[in-house]
C-alpha cells in the first residue's frame, strides 16, 4: 500500500467519522420533524475523494449514525448514501463546465431510495416520508456547493 492509499484511507475514515457526527446529533427541527446535515457530508466527500472512497465513506458514516437510531435503515442507508456519492462524484468529475452541476440530480437518489424501501415494508405510509427526505438531500447538496464554493475547492484530494 502507498503512501496516498494511507492517506486517502484516512481521510476517508475521518469523514465518516464528521458523517456520523453530522448525521446524528446536528439536527434542524422544522415543523414537519426535523433535518440532519448528514447529506451535507455525503455530498462534500463526493467532492473531495475519488469516487470509491466516497461512497465507502458516505455510505459508512451514515449507517453508523442510523445504528444507534434508526438501526432497521441501517442497511438501506448504506447503499442510498453509498449510491449517491459514487453517482454525484462520477458525474462531477467527468462532466466539463457547466454540465458538471447536473451532478446534482444524484440528490434523487436518496428519495427514491429511502421510498422503494418504505414501500416494500410499510406499504402506503411510505409517500409520508417522500417530501423530507427530498428536502433533506437538497438542503445538504446546497450546502456541500456553498462549502465548496467558499474554499475554491481548496479541501480537494
Amino acid at each position: 500500500m502507498n503512501d496516498r492509499h494511507i492517506r486517502l484511507l484516512t481521510t476517508a475514515g475521518i469523514l465518516s467519522a464528521a458523517i456520523f457526527l453530522l448525521t446524528a446529533f446536528v439536527r434542524i427541527p422544522i415543523p414537519a420533524g426535523y433535518l440532519n446535515l448528514g447529506d451535507a457530508g455525503v455530498f462534500l466527500v463526493a467532492m473531495l475523494l475519488p469516487a470509491g472512497y466516497a461512497a465507502l465513506c458516505a455510505g459508512v458514516g451514515s449507517m453508523l449514525a442510523d445504528l444507534i437510531g434508526f438501526p432497521l435503515y441501517a442497511p438501506v442507508t448504506l447503499v442510498v448514501k453509498g449510491l449517491t456519492a459514487l453517482a454525484f462524484a462520477l458525474m462531477w468529475r467527468k462532466l466539463p463546465g457547466r454540465l458538471r452541476y447536473l451532478a446534482f440530480l444524484a440528490v434523487l437518489i436518496v428519495p427514491l431510495g429511502y421510498f422503494l424501501f418504505e414501500l416494500a415494508a410499510f406499504r402506503n405510509y411510505a409517500w409520508a416520508d417522500l417530501p423530507l427526505n427530498l428536502l433533506q438531500a437538497a438542503v445538504g447538496a446546497g450546502l456541500a456547493w456553498a462549502l465548496d464554493r467558499v474554499s475554491g475547492g481548496a479541501f480537494r484530494i
